[in-house]
């Protein structure tokens, strides 16, 4: 199974499901209903949030997403946490 993943076209969708799944577990259903949208590209995980006071409470917690998110990928994939 760990080989099947490796590969390029399959690595990536599987990452977008980690990412996907780490953030409604990890952050909840309130900060999930207000989440537009999740990419990671390059090292930046860019998370689109509807809710102004919500975009300032996440601003302070981008070490600790970067890290959680680190963690569930297994690697350093996340080197910079965008919040839009």
């Amino acid at each position: 199974m760990a080989e099947y993943v490796k590969s390029p076209g399959i690595k990536k969708q599987y990452h977008k499901i980690v990412i996907k799944t780490t953030w409604e577990e990890n952050m909840g259903a309130l900060i999930t209903k207000y989440t537009k949208r999740i990419t990671l590209y390059k090292g930046v995980l860019t998370v689109y949030v509807s809710s102004s006071p919500l975009r300032q409470e996440l601003n302070f917690k981008k070490e600790n997403i970067k890290e959680m998110f680190n963690t569930a990928l297994g690697e350093e994939l996340v080197q910079q946490v965008k919040i839009s």
